[in-house]
């Protein structure tokens, strides 16, 4: 039968599967050392090898070599932005998702975090933490300043559990803006309760 010829078996699918799986580079066949490869042949590689999963039963060297790819970029990524860095010990912000955390540093050091939940398009902040090696009066509003600007450049709504955090938008009023509409009624009302108790 002509359809039984098309299809090869035993090594030959084999051969034929991995031919098809391995993303193009210039000698044809998946490439051994990806760190070699430049940015564009990765996506390039990398596009490739997604078409080969978008099928109904992709293959399994095709999800490993998939997986390898989508690592090696975002250990690029990762080394760009290391790179873009002062080239002073990590001094800055991050949100750390991995820990649900928005970390300060200074000199290599964390010295402050807010623990936060995603909510939707809302950051629950919950707990302000400074480390007791540094003094907390200055740590904490830049810190809480920090989370709140990003907050703002992510446009994601404030929702202020955290008492620190409450503390700071009651001596910082410009900031309550960040907050739900309902989140800021709530805590204006709770400040109005403490300045008449």
């Amino acid at each position: 039968m002509p359809l039984a010829e098309s299809q090869p078996s035993g090594p030959d699918a084999a051969a034929a599967v991995s031919q098809a799986t391995a993303s193009r580079s210039d000698d044809g066949v998946f490439p051994q050392d990806l760190t070699t490869v430049s940015n564009r042949q990765l996506r390039v590689l990398c596009n490739q090898t997604y078409r080969m999963l978008d099928r109904d039963f992709p293959s399994m060297e095709a999800i490993f070599h998939y997986e390898l790819l989508v690592e090696e970029i975002e250990r690029r990524e990762v080394q760009a932005e290391t790179r873009s860095e002062p080239t002073k010990a990590r001094s800055g912000f991050r949100d750390n998702s991995l820990f649900s955390r928005f970390e300060l540093f200074s000199d290599g050091t964390m010295v402050g975090h807010v623990k936060y939940e995603m909510k939707g398009s809302h950051a629950v902040l919950i707990q302000a933490v400074v480390d007791p090696q540094f003094d907390p009066v200055d740590v904490e509003p830049a810190l809480i300043r920090r989370v709140l600007l990003n907050a703002h450049q992510r446009r994601l709504a404030v929702v202020p559990y955290c008492p620190r955090v409450r503390e700071f938008l009651r001596e910082f009023p410009q900031y309550r803006a960040l907050l739900p509409v309902d989140q800021r009624k709530r805590l204006e009302a709770a400040l109005r309760v403490s300045v008449d108790a």
